[in-house]
């Protein structure tokens, strides 16, 4: 493997090109640690089509990542599509900022939040009220966890099988 790579098809630690591949990608379809082109696939992906753990660019998808439309565990963009969390415009199970559909509330976290405080200060021996639980309606629970699982699956096969090459080898 060479050190610097340029050319199509390159394949080095630092590669430059059309078809780049080495641990810094440059190019219109790189591959690499740090990728950056109009198709980059990475863990670090910068790029209109990106795809990685951090993944920044227009069709964004991966873990964390930021773009126009981005489907991840956590994203932010104009379209967002968050299992976990999701910022802009979208849907996830938590909302972030933004005109952001969560499907769980934040009154059901902070619930959550006081009930494990609550706890935490009881395993210590600090003396704590116990909070008022905010109970969330049996349907609201149901439809969320539906959703999420929705979206879970939906994040699986537009991102995660895409994902199997970047985390680990293929069997």
């Amino acid at each position: 493997m060479q050190m610097f790579a340029v050319g199509p098809g390159t394949v080095g630690v630092i590669a430059v090109g059309p078809m780049a591949v080495g641990v810094l990608g440059v190019g219109q379809h790189a591959t690499g640690f740090i990728a950056i082109g109009q198709i980059a696939t990475g863990f670090f992906a910068l790029g209109q089509v990106s795809t990685g753990v951090v993944a920044v660019g227009q069709l964004a998808r991966g873990l964390f990542v930021v773009g126009q439309l981005a489907i991840g565990l956590a994203a932010i963009g104009q379209i967002a599509l968050g299992v976990l969390w999701t910022g802009g415009i979208g849907v996830g199970a938590v909302r972030g900022f933004g005109l952001v559909y969560g499907l769980f509330p934040r009154e059901a976290l902070g619930s959550a939040q006081g009930w494990l405080r609550w706890y935490g200060n009881r395993l210590r021996n600090i003396p704590d009220d116990r909070p008022a639980p905010i109970p969330m309606p049996a349907w609201r629970i149901a439809v969320a966890l539906f959703g999420t699982a929705a979206i879970a699956t939906a994040w699986w096969f537009i991102a995660g099988r895409a994902m199997a090459g970047i985390l680990w080898a293929a069997d």
